[in-house]
């Protein structure tokens, strides 16, 4: 907030103007030599900020809502699971074993799991279909639905579940797992089961845009954040044998 106060703090937040935002982005940008992402963090929170005034009826406008964000790519260095781990988390508990193998072969989300019935597996494919509530907002983040083919060991798993496959609350199922994972000593956050599969797929060669779509991110910069820097070595090797 500091620099931004800097710059406007001495007028009414309502004579603020977009372009002058867009002006202070830009400067931020090119002078200061910020990344985008940090300049991006920095206008996301201000919008946040004047949101909030605007819905306790302080503010009468919020003067960041035009503007748009600067996107960086950050790498994130994600925590996933080799096959060691998943071996000693499966023994860990055998009787709950299936569902993690299901989840890490799936990479579905904890919320997609709960209440999902067999009947979603067709043709080799589950279907994640999105359940909007009153806000529009659905089961998936994006709000839309995805099929994610079934290899073997999903396969496995779902003959080994109940129907619907889960059936207590999400935070139930977080707690099963730190428990297992704990006692594996691996780590206990479930959602490492999501960046397992998606990872393992980056690993195996799979297309980003393919691992977005499979993983259901509404945004491919997301997948690139997390995944890119475990894309294969030799890219260059391949494009260089094209002979057309």
């Amino acid at each position: 907030m500091k620099r931004f106060i800097e710059r406007f703090g001495h007028r009414p937040i309502d004579s603020i103007r977009a372009v002058e935002v867009e002006q202070y982005k830009r400067s931020r940008l090119l002078d200061d030599k910020a990344a985008k992402e940090t300049v991006g963090k920095e206008i996301r929170r201000l919008k946040a900020a004047f949101n909030r005034g605007v819905e306790w009826k302080e503010l009468d406008i919020n003067p960041l809502a035009p503007v748009k964000t600067p996107r960086g790519v950050r790498i994130v260095a994600v925590k996933f699971y080799d096959r060691a781990a998943m071996r000693r988390l499966y023994w860990a508990n055998p009787a709950r074993a299936p569902l993690w193998l299901f989840m890490a072969h799936t990479g579905l989300r904890r919320g997609e799991v709960i209440g999902l019935e067999k009947s979603s597996m067709v043709a080799g494919r589950i279907l994640i279909e999105s359940d909007p509530d009153e806000s529009g907002a659905g089961r998936t983040m994006s709000g839309k639905w995805r099929e994610v083919p079934l290899n073997r060991y999903a396969r496995w798993a779902i003959r080994h579940l109940p129907d619907p496959l889960v059936s207590v609350h999400k935070d139930t199922v977080s707690d099963w797992f730190a428990k297992d994972a704990a006692a594996a000593e691996i780590g206990v956050h479930l959602h490492r089961l999501r960046h397992t599969f998606c990872a393992h797929m980056v690993m195996a060669g799979a297309p980003l845009r393919r691992v977005q779509l499979l993983a259901g991110h509404a945004d491919y910069a997301t997948t690139e954040k997390y995944y890119a820097h475990l894309t294969p070595e030799g890219q260059e090797e391949a494009v260089a044998k094209l002979n057309f």
